[in-house]
């Protein structure tokens, strides 16, 4: 299959050891940075504090973000030296992403002024460095041949990168939740541009992505002998991630020579996609604010069906594995990505048909619940059904991460 639109080139060619070494750089110094960055973040304000609208118990450091993006520019330093010209705009757009997340997160900018700095940094990757999508591929059949955009290929683009980047910022809303993601999904980009034949230097960005990742997730992940996150991603760092996947996706699909379907890149990102994509339908059929904050998401439909934090945020990792693998198991086997496509929309209306019924289905499992253990069907000392709601709150505007902690 032809590339999808623009291209990126120049990647060195790098050899394992080389990239091992860049590894353990990413997710050291990204680790290391997390403790050292506290009292800095203290004395700057960069600290999420609990409230009524916000889950966790005790004031947390956002400092994950500015950490892993440390972590891997020192790796990116190790791996390509000065040869940032392939990647330029990764680089510069996750750095405006991060000064004005780190901004954010410290004085809470408008919605608007974050919104408009989104659109900038994804134009200056397709403007600027040429990343673009003009074709979906043979979406709707091999006889009508591959859809093209054509000059619709920039605003589309455009657009896509933007909802990435916001469905990641939405997603962060337990411990572990959003950067856990954004590494399974770093690592099925590398296994596509690994299955696809990319440049060793290119094959290296997602890996060395999911390796500082990795290094914030030591201190955000719930264990055992640690029972709540002792760090914070914060908008800085959910941009970045949500940036860096975007771009990855697109940079794989769109190299010169690229034989991967456009819609496997879809179903490697289609979790995210789809929570975000059924709460902006769902809000705005209220009449509110796509980007309006509320309880509706995977993640509090789960712990309200009685899970716990650590074992809803695996279920969505798991999720977003087993969609990754399908659409390259799809691709490998050479389905017509016109099937793979049609799963795909059936898997996003699919969903929106589930959260319009959430609150019958959740209703549902509490009774059943309450049979087990012995107690009334109907619920309540009055024999009255308790009722269970999809609740919202419209005293926040605008795409930003609820850095919640999450209860247990």
């Amino acid at each position: 299959m032809a590339a999808l639109g623009g291209t990126v080139a120049g990647f060195p060619e790098l050899d394992t050891a080389h990239i091992l070494l860049a590894l353990a750089v990413a997710f050291g110094a990204a680790a290391a940075l997390v403790p050292l960055l506290n009292k800095p973040a203290a004395r700057l304000g960069l600290v999420d504090h609990p409230n009524h609208r916000k889950q966790h118990e005790a004031p947390t450091p956002l400092t994950g973000g500015l950490a892993l993006a440390l972590g891997a520019v020192a790796a990116f330093l190790v791996a390509f030296g000065g040869q940032w010209q392939p990647f330029w705009t990764l680089a510069l757009g996750a750095a405006v992403l991060l000064v004005v997340g780190l901004l954010d997160d410290i004085r809470e900018l408008s919605a608007s002024l974050r919104f408009l700095v989104q659109i900038f940094v994804a134009a200056v990757m397709v403007y600027g460095g040429g990343l673009e999508v003009q074709s979906l591929g043979p979406v709707f059949g091999a006889g009508l041949g591959n859809i093209g955009l054509g000059p619709f290929s920039g605003l589309f683009t455009i657009a896509c990168v933007v909802f990435m980047i916001n469905a990641v910022n939405m997603m962060d809303g337990l411990d572990g939740l959003a950067g856990g993601a954004a590494f399974v999904a770093f690592l099925l980009l590398y296994a596509v541009a690994l299955l696809d034949g990319a440049p060793a230097g290119l094959r290296a960005l997602p890996l060395l992505m999911a390796g500082a990742t990795l290094g914030f997730l030591v201190y955000n992940l719930r264990r055992p002998i640690r029972p709540r996150a002792r760090a914070f991603l914060g908008d800085n760092g959910s941009m970045v991630l949500g940036y860096a996947m975007a771009w990855l996706a697109i940079a794989i699909a769109t190299r010169e020579g690229a034989g991967v379907y456009p819609v496997t890149i879809a179903w490697l990102l289609i979790i995210p996609a789809m929570d975000t994509l059924a709460l902006f339908v769902r809000r705005i059929r209220l009449g509110r604010s796509p980007f309006s904050a509320d309880r509706a998401h995977l993640h509090h439909l789960l712990q309200r069906a009685g899970y716990r934090v650590s074992t809803s945020v695996y279920m969505i990792h798991a999720l977003v594995l087993l969609a990754g693998l399908f659409g390259v198991l799809g691709w490998q086997q050479g389905w017509p990505p016109a099937l793979l496509f049609v799963l795909a929309a059936a898997v996003l209306i699919g969903y929106q048909l589930l959260l319009a019924r959430a609150a019958r289905l959740l209703r549902w499992r509490h009774r059943r619940r309450r049979r087990r253990n012995g107690e009334a069907a109907d619920g309540g000392p009055n024999g009255r059904r308790r009722p269970v709601t999809i609740q919202h709150s419209s005293g926040h505007i605008g795409p930003r991460s609820s850095r919640r902690g999450g209860q247990p």
